[in-house]
């Protein structure tokens, strides 16, 4: 018969060199955990500011080629004048302004699509907030999202132009929300831009009827 097999007593050394390298991985991962906790935050504000930039340039780039081109004052407010030549009534034309509208949203959707299409590589420098070490250190991968929503308004302001002179300019406002996703983390962001459609000076007297222009949109 075989005899009882003995159990392998482990030393006294070898069980303290174990527990020791226990604590110290659970000291490690806490120590990362810590880690991420506290610069999360940072990466994560240094990536919305990068993006949002990204996106508002390549939204105002595409507005600027496609959208306002396209846009001619004397169609989108209808004026009337008096034998003088003077304005007497003015009124938005919703036909127009539908369109440069329904435009605005295509390329506005457009631009944030291009841009999807590409990894966006921010060095972890930019954290820091320094100039010296903004591009320095590892790149972070972060892509952009389309959520497929974009609002617009349309503003208008008067302003003095001169003697006897007032100039009238027409802007639009887009909103567009995205996604931004960067490991571990994925974040919806909105990006505003301003984009100037058209202005004209006004000689004279500028009738009540065009100061309180009504835009769709507003």
């Amino acid at each position: 018969m075989m005899g009882r097999r003995r159990r392998r007593k482990i030393p006294p050394g070898g069980l303290l060199s174990f527990v020791i390298l226990v604590l110290i991985l659970l000291l490690f991962v806490e120590g990362l955990l810590l880690l991420e906790r506290s610069v999360r935050p940072a990466i994560l504000a240094a990536a919305v500011m990068e993006c949002d930039g990204i996106a508002t340039r390549a939204i105002n780039r595409i507005l600027l080629e496609e959208v306002v081109p396209t846009v001619d004052y004397r169609e989108l407010i209808i004026t009337e004048k008096d034998k003088g030549g003077k304005v007497v009534m003015a009124q938005i034309n919703a036909v127009e302004m539908n369109r440069i509208m329904a435009l605005t949203t295509v390329a506005t959707g457009d631009a944030v699509t291009g841009i999807s299409e590409s990894i966006i590589e921010m060095p972890l420098g930019k954290i820091t907030g320094s100039h010296i070490l903004a591009s320095r250190g590892p790149k972070i991968p972060i892509r952009l999202k389309p959520m497929g929503r974009v609002n617009t308004v349309v503003h208008d302001s008067f302003e003095d132009a001169g003697i006897n002179q007032t100039r009238h300019k027409i802007y639009m406002e887009v909103i567009t929300e995205v996604q931004m996703i960067i490991p571990l983390i994925a974040e919806s962001i909105e990006v505003f831009t301003m984009v100037p459609l058209a202005d004209t000076i006004y000689i004279g007297e500028v009738p009540e009827t065009i100061v309180n222009l009504y835009f769709p949109g507003e």
